[in-house]
């Protein structure tokens, strides 16, 4: 399993306003803001992490901070370090939300059984 599992639109030519997805985010997947963009889930007796983020064109970002940003177009999953089946599958199930509710995409080389 990867340190995180990055979800992103085509391209990544197409944003979301951060309110979209804080909204979608706390509202529709259960997780508690911690801070600008960033998110923490209790899930399976593990903590799972989201992150909004504003890359340029071929996917790079580089930031001090996530205050001010106004829309993303990637999403990074924080995955705990240990992972047993039914946490990949309930962490599955969060990136399938994600990527339904934005019509995004998974990063090719994702590091889930899907």
């Amino acid at each position: 399993m990867y340190d995180y599992i990055s979800i992103h639109s085509m391209d990544y030519a197409k944003t979301v306003r951060t309110e979209v997805l804080e909204r979608f985010v706390v509202q529709n997947l259960g997780f508690e803001q911690t801070g600008p963009l960033q998110f923490t889930k209790a899930l399976d007796g593990a903590h799972v992490g989201l992150k909004g983020i504003a890359a340029n064109a071929d996917g790079s970002y580089a930031y001090y901070t996530l205050e001010g940003v106004e829309e993303v177009n990637l999403v990074e999953v924080i995955l705990p370090a240990m992972i047993d089946e039914p946490l990949e599958g309930a962490i599955t199930g969060l990136v399938m939300a994600i990527v339904d509710e934005f019509h995004w995409c998974i990063d090719e080389d994702h590091g889930l059984d899907t």
